[in-house]
């Protein structure tokens, strides 16, 4: 670009001046900005690119006193209006991976940019400066709003905090959490002495509301289990390291910068990357969390669990993580595992993206060790699901998804169905209801005939989208809505931020890469569940499914084959389609047919409307002819009628 349309005169007001006076132009900026997001360095981690677009825009947009930790955690990273700076260093972390990720971009892709974007250590207000000779980099930022809790030590416990002298309480502000306790003393003070009679828990609660007793007030009304994250801890060779850096006069932000494995960082990325899943509450504090007891002997059960961390830093440069998951509820270990022998790269960030995803897979999926050990507490209280709230409606949900037995699926879908009816807020109640909707198609299970059961999913999709924007499963429920519609754009769309709003749900992952294997993009659709496979490989049976169609699909019978001796569940009816393919391509029609009876009696729609349902499962126009030839040379009836009523 000309320096002439990059420069204006700063006494045109336009633009942000550089170190000589000079303005940039906005939009050179967001020309640059634009080849920075589509770079290597940030396009592989929405979080980075969501920080720096945000930063940038809104100093572009005249709003640098807009930047803070705690606008760029809500409005870039998708955090809940009651995120705390203070207690969440994720900004601060990011911020630190950020400014990395634009020293390797500037000294590689982007060397020759004419504009340099900046983000300077002591706030997070970037600084855009024309590339010239000898321009040095900008460490500090004298301009704009400096955010107090950056590079920030801690706050100290509150049961740590200093006792200061009377005067020096002069003009502070009281801390929430002494105001939460004197209230919360006041309240049990007031009902010991029988002021609050015929008062009610409900007024209690509106005493304290917006306080830190919100989070217990939320696991008493849905029962999602909760977890707290415990600050992880460093030892060996790299915090060695550290500590000479800083005994040599290094900044402990520097420290921190050149450190590969920062266990804040692990630490932070475990707690984000927990965050993202539907069917876990992250507490920010144990302060936060119900009693010992989990609500037993009452009309509710609670799960809560602490999950701590050991990075170990080895001299040949390897690292070593241990973690350990602690059921609060009774202080029981119920998982523990070394991730050995991870080695530094050049970019660490993958290696520990890659240690997250693996974490996630044992712990936060819905089969993984924390909602079995919440269902595991359930049974062993008694009363079945009803002790678990809305809750146990999700359980329900994924009890159905293990069976596929129609009285599972009755009942779950109407245990959601008055969940929301309660709770118009249950997002997730939404979302898992457009999947069971789904299942009346896709697997013919218990149809209803008031209204189409495709429209109903799409409500109940969107209802769960525009409640919980940031909720990568509401998103994968829209895309696989859209997917039975036939909507292929849409459901792309919807898959890809499904992803990139949580890349470690391995879940989700292996359900986008299924579609679009199904919509003709067999490549990378396979990529992805052989990704999945090596990460989680006890997963659901459509995973088993999406793998046989990928086989079937290349032409590679032994492989189709061999994915689909993992399909024995004589109730699914995707299942049994796949097999049929599967058979079919290795030349055992008998077998083919023998599955495609069965699916007819699970689901008729396959005799009656076959075109109809091909389409559905196989949108690509050229897949869905394949698969209809296929089926017909086995015997699967084609009834062409005029016009197909919608299930």
């Amino acid at each position: 670009m000309p320096q002439s349309d990059i420069v204006e005169r700063a006494e045109t007001g336009s633009g942000t001046s550089d170190a000589a006076g000079e303005a940039i132009a906005p939009e050179a900026v967001r020309e640059v900005l634009a080849r920075v997001l589509d770079a290597d360095e940030l396009r592989s981690s929405p979080q980075l690119s969501n920080i720096l677009r945000f930063v940038v825009e809104a100093t572009l947009d005249g709003r640098r006193e807009a930047i803070k930790g705690y606008t760029i955690a809500v409005e870039a990273l998708g955090r809940d209006p009651s995120f705390d700076p203070q207690a969440d260093p994720i900004v601060r972390v990011e911020a630190t991976r950020l400014r990395r990720a634009l020293e390797r971009y500037y000294a590689g892709a982007g060397a020759n940019d004419e504009i340099v974007i900046l983000v300077p250590r002591g706030s997070y207000v970037p600084q855009f400066r024309l590339r010239r000779d000898g321009l040095p980099p900008v460490e500090e930022n004298g301009e704009g709003a400096v955010d107090p809790a950056v590079d920030s030590p801690p706050l100290p416990a509150p049961d740590r905090l200093p006792v200061l002298p009377p005067s020096a309480h002069a003009g502070r502000r009281v801390p929430p959490w002494l105001i939460v306790t004197a209230l919360a003393l006041l309240a049990v003070g007031l009902l010991a002495a029988g002021l609050f009679e015929g008062f009610g828990t409900a007024a209690l609660r509106a005493l304290v509301a917006g306080s830190a007793l919100q989070p217990v007030e939320r696991a008493d009304r849905l029962g999602i289990p909760m977890i707290e994250v415990r600050p992880f801890e460093q030892t060996g060779a790299s915090l060695h390291a550290a500590s000479v850096g800083k005994a040599g006069g290094a900044s402990a932000d520097a420290g921190a910068d050149t450190a590969e494995f920062d266990p804040l960082a692990i630490e932070v990325r475990v707690r984000d990357a927990l965050a993202r899943f539907d069917l876990l509450d992250v507490l920010a504090t144990p302060d936060v969390r119900p009693a010992s007891d989990c609500g037993a002997g009452t009309d509710r059960v609670f799960s809560a669990f602490s999950l701590g961390g050991l990075v170990e830093n080895h001299e040949d440069g390897s690292v070593a993580v241990l973690l350990r998951l602690v059921d609060v509820c009774d202080g029981t270990i119920v998982w523990s595992r070394e991730f050995e022998s991870l080695k530094r790269s050049g970019d660490p960030t993958a290696t520990e993206i890659a240690l997250v995803r693996d974490i996630m897979a044992a712990i936060a999926e819905p089969y993984g060790i924390i909602q079995a050990r919440a269902r595991a507490r359930i049974a062993a209280a008694g009363g079945g699901t009803a002790t678990a709230g809305a809750y146990g409606c999700v359980l329900e949900a994924y009890g159905y998804w293990r069976s596929f037995i129609p009285a599972e699926h009755a009942s779950a879908r109407a245990c959601l169905e008055r969940a929301v009816a309660a709770d118009s807020g249950f997002a997730l109640g939404y979302a898992l209801l457009a999947e069971l909707y789904l299942d009346e198609v896709r697997n013919g299970v218990n149809p209803r005939t008031d209204t189409p059961a495709l429209n109903r999913a799409l409500a109940a999709a969107e209802q769960a989208v525009e409640l919980a924007p940031t909720s990568a499963y509401a998103r994968r429920a829209l895309m696989d809505v859209h997917f039975f519609r036939g909507e292929r754009g849409q459901a792309i769309a919807a898959g890809e931020t499904a992803l990139e709003l949580n890349p470690y749900d391995v879940e989700v992952i292996a359900d986008v890469g299924g579609r679009l294997i199904t919509l003709g993009q067999v490549e990378r659709g396979e990529a992805m569940l052989a990704s999945v496979r090596q990460v989680a490989p006890g997963m659901p049976p459509w995973v088993d499914y999406h793998r046989v169609i990928a086989a079937y699909l290349k032409g590679d019978a032994p492989a189709a084959s061999a994915a689909a001796d993992h399909l024995m569940g004589e109730g699914y009816a995707p299942g049994l389609l796949a097999r049929a393919l599967a058979s079919h391509l290795a030349g055992e029609d008998e077998a083919a047919r023998a599955d495609l009876r069965r699916l007819v009696e699970l689901s008729p729609a396959w005799a009656e409307q076959t075109d109809a349902m091909v389409a559905r499962f196989f949108p690509d126009p050229a897949i869905a002819r394949r698969v209809h030839a296929d089926l017909a040379a086995v015997g699967l009836p084609e009834r062409r009628a005029a016009s197909v009523a919608t299930p």
